[in-house]
């Protein structure tokens, strides 16, 4: 069934970002296969990627349904990378601001067989269109037991097709168990997941992005799933995205950092604490400093100048950075994904400061108009309740103008007075949503 679609809305923004491509993800287009779960898993060996299926509607007409993405700009605060799919072509959200009235790359090509069964559980729905499907075959080589991974839907089809015949939805299959179901707010373990499709209850319109709605239980569009996998075997996943009952207004996934997590307390073998990722940040090596509280860590000689390295002191409310060695290039500030503090931070060189939102790069030298040695970070939420001594607290992102010898950057927790209890990694569908974002104008259509 086809509609027509009309729109009031003068001018778009890029996929997940705000207005203009300074704050936008940079995605490139791509119909590698393998390139796709090469950016998603962070912790091989842990988990070997043996083989990769990339199909997608209208990949032979030059319509890339899929992509890597990069976020120096934090937008929503997710991770710095991951992968979009999309039924709409992708390459569109890398050109800039769009100002058609579509809002759609329909390509009218059905569903096969498979992929209608994987879908008709998600959407209710017979028929889907311009599919987004990746499968990827991987070996789990440890003991882990869990996969984390983080996600962010979107369509054009909310809010006008909600509880019609419209409902696009994804889906990411684990050995065969669609394991894509994210609770209500307010909801609490046991409940019923609902499938992620836009009839979703906490599908709301979020300021920022190109898409009209945004799935966001209790207001946030970062949803945090952790799955089982089998330890020690093969195993199976099927990411799946599609346009149901017509190619019409289009619906977009943002996929990020799977890292395998051990279940069963022996090693993951995934090479963690390397400074790779947010989630694999390198460590204090010393006990703290009894008359400062510093903490040193010791950053690897053979880091390429200019390459982020992921670090993680005990935390409070924020803290002193101190650099021998080399001088600081850039800071990047910890994503949604790991820490749910809604406002974000400051940096302070000297007496000048500048905000920086979750997940966001700072370059110093553009911000400050210098590559200081020394920096502060203030504005750690203080109701969080970050343990000091929970040296996985607060991942931070930082790159060096030059390596030439033992780099070594200290670290000097700010405490809080009292700090006050909380989760520092909400578990369930969602983790936090930038503060002040306001509601969009939606679009209308007949």
């Amino acid at each position: 069934m086809k509609r027509t679609i009309f729109s009031t809305t003068a001018a778009l923004c890029l996929l997940f970002g705000a207005v203009g491509p300074a704050s936008a993800l940079t995605i490139i287009p791509t119909d590698d296969a393998f390139a796709l779960p090469n950016t998603l898993f962070l912790n091989t060996p842990a988990l070997s990627i043996t083989s990769a299926n990339l199909r997608t509607a209208g990949g032979s007409s030059g319509v890339f349904r899929a992509g890597t993405c990069s976020n120096a700009s934090g937008v929503y605060g997710l991770p710095n990378f991951g992968i979009a799919m999309s039924s709409r072509n992708i390459a569109d959200y890398a050109e800039g601001p769009k100002t058609d009235s579509g809002f759609t790359t329909g390509m009218e090509v059905l569903a096969d067989e498979d992929q209608q069964d994987l879908l008709e559980p998600i959407t209710g729905q017979s028929e889907h269109y311009d599919v987004a499907h990746l499968d990827i075959d991987f070996f789990n080589n440890s003991a882990a037991g869990l996969v984390t991974f983080f996600a962010t839907f979107g369509s054009e089809e909310f809010p006008e097709y909600v509880g019609s015949e419209y409902i696009d939805g994804f889906g990411l299959y684990v050995n065969g168990v669609n394991v894509a179901g994210v609770l209500q707010s307010g909801g609490v373990a046991g409940d019923l997941l609902e499938p992620v499709n836009i009839n979703h209850p906490d599908m709301t319109s979020i300021a920022g992005t190109e898409l009209d709605g945004i799935l966001a239980p209790n207001g946030k569009p970062v949803l945090r799933f952790d799955v089982p996998i089998v330890a020690a075997s093969a195993n199976i996943f099927s990411i799946i995205l599609a346009d149901a009952s017509d190619a019409v207004l289009d619906t977009t996934v943002y996929l990020s950092s799977f890292f395998a997590q051990d279940t069963g307390g022996g090693d993951d073998g995934g090479g963690f604490n390397n400074g790779e990722s947010e989630f694999q940040p390198i460590l204090p090596s010393n006990p703290p400093n009894p008359e400062t509280g510093a903490f040193d860590l010791v950053i690897p000689d053979d880091v390429p100048v200019g390459t982020t390295v992921w670090v993680d002191p005990p935390v409070a409310v924020g803290y002193s950075y101190q650099i021998t060695g080399s001088a600081f290039a850039t800071f990047t500030a910890p994503s949604l994904a790991t820490i749910a503090d809604l406002d974000g931070y400051f940096l302070n060189v000297g007496m000048t400061s500048v905000p920086i939102a979750a997940g966001q790069t700072i370059n110093f030298f553009s911000a400050f108009g210098v590559n200081p040695t020394a920096f502060t970070l203030t504005g750690i939420n203080p109701s969080l309740g970050l343990d000091p001594l929970n040296t996985l607290a607060f991942p931070s992102g930082v790159s060096f103008t030059t390596i030439t010898g033992s780099v070594v950057v200290t670290m000097t927790p700010i405490t809080a007075p009292v700090p006050l209890p909380a989760s520092v990694l909400m578990s369930g569908s969602a983790l936090a949503l930038l503060a002040g974002l306001s509601r969009r104008r939606r679009k209308t259509a007949a």
